[in-house]
């Protein structure tokens, strides 16, 4: 709308230029900010919520204000228990909600022992409605904030795959998308698309200079790694995007640094709204061409270098796609970012990928994991493992099973 339209032209959206403003200007842009996203909710029929918990940013110093975001959602699939004891959820989301609590307690800890060198930094668990709300109280006593994923977003992406008759959209209905629960049952496979288009709601906390997403089966193991990551991002103000690219995919969604801004929110919104098809990607962008190979500093992934065009890669319908239309096709045609760089080398993260997830359970007894990542996983356990917590979950479940895989894990050994 037109208030959404002025707000942009007057350049209080960027991060680094509202902090800057004085105490009534700054309430001023961020109620600015507020109509926007009201006007964003209006229009798409979607909620876009506020982080709840205290911030550690004091508006008033110097040092650049972070945020660390990660992504929880419960997702079905297979599992190796019989049964959980957190009521309402079934065995197969069990262990993955011990995965979401250990990587938050350990990132916590992190935060309030060592903080980031240089940085104001808080913990920020964006949610959807599968997390109970014990755990998130319980998230919020370990300092970090939550900010709550609302299912209209999940129900406008569904729409979305409708309208855009995408693979995954041929599957549904509107009834489905208006009234069904999100879950495994429902969706199967393609359960997984509807938690990963929420990654890009980190851009809706605008009160940050920057976000930084780790995923679930990623830490930060030395927070002066991280720290040199987001001063090279605040160093070039022209950066939107600091990310890997891949063999895999043009924009890797894993772990990135950018800059929170509504235009951004908008677009996200939008490339929800219109959908998806493999062949002319999020809203009808067209072949990949090679103006759009030149738009990433740092060169392109090695499988669109073969001649691929389509929107094929590796979640180009949910996280990654999305990002490689928001920062790079559609941020050139409107001129919102200035630039993505996937050149740049990163090393804070230890990734635990795909079945190698410390909380998976017996994930040193997988004959299919080979010696040195059960090397690397007996390194993290005396990281991730900790006192109790007075967390009954966490304690009566979460921390046997790592102590466990920590024995069975400690015979691959340096």
């Amino acid at each position: 709308g037109l208030l959404l339209t002025a707000a942009l032209a007057a350049g209080v959206w960027s991060g680094n230029e509202q902090r800057n403003l004085g105490e009534d200007e700054y309430e001023a842009s961020d109620l600015a900010f507020s109509m926007g996203l009201s006007t964003l909710e209006s229009m798409y029929n979607v909620s876009l919520h506020s982080p709840l918990g205290d911030t550690n940013c004091d508006p008033t110093r110097s040092e650049p204000c972070s945020a660390i975001v990660i992504l929880a959602g419960l997702l079905g699939g297979k599992s190796e228990d019989t049964n959980c004891p957190y009521d309402g959820l079934k065995p197969s989301q069990c262990n993955f909600m011990c995965g979401v609590m250990t990587n938050i307690m350990y990132h916590a800890k992190l935060l309030n022992e060592q903080g980031i060198p240089g940085h104001q930094v808080d913990l920020v668990v964006m949610h959807d409605e599968s997390i109970p709300d014990d755990a998130l109280t319980f998230i919020r006593s370990q300092g970090a904030r939550t900010l709550k994923l609302d299912d209209s977003v999940k129900r406008l992406a569904c729409r979305g795959f409708i309208e855009s008759e995408q693979t995954l959209g041929k599957k549904l209905s509107a009834d489905v998308c208006e009234m069904s629960p999100f879950s495994g049952k429902m969706f199967g496979n393609h359960e997984v698309v509807f938690v990963q288009i929420f990654k890009l709601a980190a851009l809706t906390l605008l009160e940050y200079d920057s976000v930084t997403h780790v995923d679930v089966d990623q830490f930060i193991e030395e927070p002066t790694h991280l720290a040199e990551e987001l001063s090279y991002f605040h160093s070039n103000p022209k950066l939107s995007l600091l990310a890997n690219g891949g063999k895999k995919a043009p924009i890797n969604a894993g772990h990135w640094v950018a800059k929170p801004g509504l235009e951004l929110v908008r677009v996200w919104i939008e490339d929800l709204h219109a959908g998806y098809s493999e062949s002319q990607g999020y809203q009808n962008a067209g072949l990949i061409t090679p103006k759009m190979h030149e738009r990433i500093e740092g060169g392109w992934s090695d499988a669109n270098r073969h001649g691929s065009s389509s929107w094929k890669f590796v979640g180009a319908n949910r996280d990654q796609g999305l990002m490689f239309h928001m920062f790079v096709v559609k941020c050139a045609d409107v001129g919102s970012c200035d630039g993505v760089d996937t050149s740049y080398t990163f090393n804070s993260v230890e990734h635990f990928g795909g079945s190698k997830k410390p909380w998976r359970v017996g994930v040193c007894q997988d004959k299919n994991i080979d010696k040195d990542s059960k090397v690397r996983l007996n390194s993290i356990f005396d990281k991730i493992i900790g006192p109790p917590t007075g967390e009954a979950f966490v304690d009566s479940y979460c921390t046997p099973v790592l102590k466990q895989n920590r024995a069975e894990c400690a015979k691959y050994a340096e």
